[in-house]
C-alpha cells in the first residue's frame, strides 16, 4: 500500500517501533475501568511512500517524526476533499533541475510548445473516452460527434499563445463534458462541470478525483526535485500547484472520468454515499471516500492501453513516474516531453 488514506474521522495516528498505528479513542464510561484504544490499523513505515488524511484526525509528533525520517509525505486535506497543505521531508539536492525549471520558464517558445503537448494529450485522451464508450454503445454518440471533438486538437497545433491555446482547450473540454454525461446510466445525471462546491455526485467524484491525483503527481515531482509550483500552462499563483496541474492534464479522462463511470454505471456507489453540508454542495461521505478509494486503487493497477508502454504494465502509478523522468530529462538532458496518450 504506498499511499495510506486516513479517512475514519475522530481517530489518531501514532508510531510503535517502526510501525504507524490508526488509533480510535475508547467512549470512558463513568465508574468504567480505563480501556486501551483501538487499533483499527497497523502498518510498517517500508510500506508506506506517502499519508494523505482527511478531516478530523489527528497525528502525534512522534508519527510526524517517524514520517519525516522514512521521507513519507503526509497530505492533509479537509474532509470535502480540498488540499490544505502538506508535510514534506527536507527538499532534494537536486538544485540543478530547479535551476533548469526557471530557466524554461523564460523561454516563451519552450512554454508554448509544451502546453501544446499537454492539451493536445488532454484533448486527445478525451476522444479516446468518447470513442470508446460509442464502441460500446453505438446508439448513445454519432460518429461526427466524435469527429468534432477530434477537430479540437488540430485547432491546438495552430495556437500562436497560451491565451489562445487555452481558449481552444476550454471550448474542446465543454463539448467533451456534454458528451460525458450521455455516458451515465439512470439514475445519474451529469449535466456540466461545476466546482466550489460540485453541485451533484458526479462533479463530486471529479472533483475528489482530480485532487487526489494531482496530489500524488505534486509529492512524486517534489521528491525529485521539481518546483511543482512553477508551472507552464497553467498561470503562476500563491499557492497553486502549477506544474502539478499541467501533468494532470493527461491524466483527468483516462483515470479519473473512467473510474467515475465505473463508479456509477456498475453500482458502486450510491445516493447514501453523498453529503449534502449547510453551506451547499454535494461530496462523497465517509463510506462514500472508502469506496472510492478501493476502486481508485484497483484502477491504478491496471495496465492501461497506452501508446508508449516502456511503464504501462505496472499500471498508472508507474507512468507518472515514467511522465515526470521524462519531463527531468526534457530540462536537462534538452529532450521532447512527450506526454501519455490513452489507447481505448
Amino acid at each position: 500500500m504506498p499511499t495510506l488514506y486516513l479517512i475514519e474521522q475522530n481517530t489518531y495516528l501514532r508510531k510503535r517501533g517502526d510501525r504507524l498505528l490508526l488509533c480510535k479513542r475508547s467512549v470512558q464510561g463513568q465508574g468504567r475501568p480505563p480501556r486501551l484504544d483501538e487499533i483499527l490499523l497497523d502498518i510498517p513505515c517500508a510500506d508506506v511512500d506517502h499519508v494523505m488524511l482527511f478531516g478530523n484526525i489527528q497525528v502525534t509528533t512522534q508519527a510526524l517524526k517517524q514520517l519525516l525520517k522514512h521521507g513519507i509525505e503526509l497530505a492533509i486535506f479537509s474532509y470535502s476533499g480540498k488540499l490544505l497543505g502538506q508535510l514534506t521531508p527536507p527538499c532534494t539536492k537536486n538544485i540543478l533541475l530547479r535551476v533548469a525549471q526557471y530557466e524554461r520558464y523564460k523561454d516563451d517558445a519552450f512554454k508554448l510548445a509544451f502546453a501544446k503537448k499537454i492539451v493536445s494529450a488532454k484533448l486527445e485522451n478525451a476522444m479516446q473516452m468518447v470513442r470508446q464508450h460509442r464502441k460500446n454503445h453505438p446508439d448513445a454518440l454519432s460518429p461526427q460527434e466524435v469527429k468534432a471533438l477530434r477537430a479540437y486538437g488540430e485547432r491546438v497545433r495552430s495556437a500562436a499563445t497560451l491565451d489562445a491555446l487555452r481558449g481552444f482547450e476550454g471550448a474542446g473540454s465543454a463539448d467533451y463534458f456534454r458528451l460525458f454525461g450521455r455516458m451515465f446510466a439512470p439514475p445519474w445525471t451529469f449535466r456540466a462541470r461545476s466546482r466550489r462546491p460540485p453541485k451533484d455526485p458526479v462533479n463530486a467524484v471529479l472533483s475528489y478525483g482530480y485532487v487526489i491525483v494531482g496530489s500524488e503527481i505534486q509529492a512524486l515531482l517534489d521528491g525529485i526535485g521539481f518546483d511543482p509550483y512553477l508551472g507552464f500552462y497553467h498561470s503562476i499563483d500563491y499557492g497553486r500547484p502549477s506544474l502539478a496541474l499541467d501533468l494532470l492534464e493527461e491524466f483527468r479522462h483516462p483515470l479519473v472520468d473512467r473510474l467515475a463511470l465505473n463508479l456509477f454505471n456498475l453500482k458502486i456507489l450510491n445516493e447514501n454515499d453523498f453529503m449534502k453540508p449547510p453551506k451547499g454542495g454535494v461530496y462523497l461521505n465517509t463510506e462514500g471516500k472508502r469506496k472510492f478509494f478501493v476502486q481508485y486503487e484497483k484502477m491504478l493497477g491496471q495496465t492501461p492501453s497506452a501508446t508508449d508502454t516502456a511503464g504501462a504494465q505496472q499500471g498508472f502509478r508507474a507512468i507518472f513516474q515514467q511522465q515526470i523522468r521524462k519531463l527531468q530529462k526534457a530540462f536537462l538532458e534538452n529532450k521532447p516531453y512527450e506526454p501519455f496518450f490513452y489507447n481505448s
